[in-house]
């Protein structure tokens, strides 16, 4: 079996493209083929997506939800607090920005985050505080001012 090194390689099985460095390529069939550790690849994926410098498009959105084993109601309820419908249009935009909210995004990207934790990094101060805030936050909640006494 003939083997070799591509130096760039643009691989597009998660369902966008990605760039790899240092592939090595397997013939057969007369045809040559990448040889790629697809679970590896993903999870550099998804924490390269919580970080990257543009929004994020369809196809990214599609990979990060079936990526944490979600459906498009779990997703939608449990990570962005929005209606399946939403989360499925934002998908449909496939290789096009997804045009959500700045906002909706950012929390997109904190729940990746939040999921690459290690459970040491969890149980620190700094994670009970966030989590106490999602917590006490319920997209359902009837909104209250906040009350401050002796203001004057």
């Amino acid at each position: 079996m003939k083997t070799k090194i591509e130096k760039n390689y643009c691989y597009t099985g998660l369902g966008f493209p990605v760039e790899l460095e240092q592939v090595e390529m397997v013939k057969l069939g007369g045809e040559w083929h990448p040889k790629v550790d697809v679970r590896k690849v993903a999870s550099e994926v998804i924490n390269l997506l919580a970080t990257k410098d543009s929004v994020l498009t369809g196809s990214e959105v599609r990979f990060i939800r079936t990526h944490l084993d979600m459906s498009l109601r779990e997703f939608g309820d449990k990570v962005v607090h929005e209606s399946h419908a939403a989360v499925r249009k934002w998908e449909e935009k496939g290789d096009k920005p997804t045009a959500m909210n700045p906002n909706t995004e950012f929390v997109i990207r904190n729940f990746i985050i939040e999921q690459a934790l290690s459970k040491a990094e969890k149980k620190s101060r700094y994670y009970s505080r966030v989590s106490k805030a999602k917590e006490f936050f319920k997209p359902t909640m009837a909104r209250k001012p906040l009350h401050v006494s002796n203001c004057a």
